[in-house]
């Protein structure tokens, strides 16, 4: 007998604040970079045991970064591969260097020229 999977999972918190959705196969986050990006080094970390809850829900990471409209792409095959652990507080977390992210910059020139008329 086939499970039917809802197309969207809301993620929430202890509180019930909405931490995360999986949504298309995609667990999408938003952030804001000033105060959730880690500068040393430039990563971007993600809840350790939300991670392992929902990992069979999910094939791609996003994080919506609210202050820039940044938005950061990985595979979480490839997430899993770079990441490391680390506690820094906030209970344990899984980050990945900034630079093995895909990053789409709405403020871009490259990105302007294309939707412009």
């Amino acid at each position: 007998m086939k499970t039917s999977v809802p197309k969207r999972i809301e993620i929430r918190g202890a509180q019930g604040k909405l931490r995360g959705v999986i949504q298309n196969r995609t667990l999408q986050k938003e952030i804001r970079g000033s105060i959730h990006l880690l500068r040393k080094p430039p990563a971007i970390a993600l809840d350790a045991a939300m991670y392992d809850r929902w990992r069979r829900h999910f094939d791609a990471i996003e994080v919506h970064d609210t202050e820039t409209g940044r938005v950061y792409r990985i595979s979480a095959t490839r997430f899993e591969h770079f990441r490391w652990e680390l506690e820094r507080g906030y209970g344990r977390q899984y980050a990945v260097a900034l630079s093995r992210w895909s990053v789409e910059d709405p403020n871009d020139s490259q990105l302007r020229l294309e939707v412009q008329p």
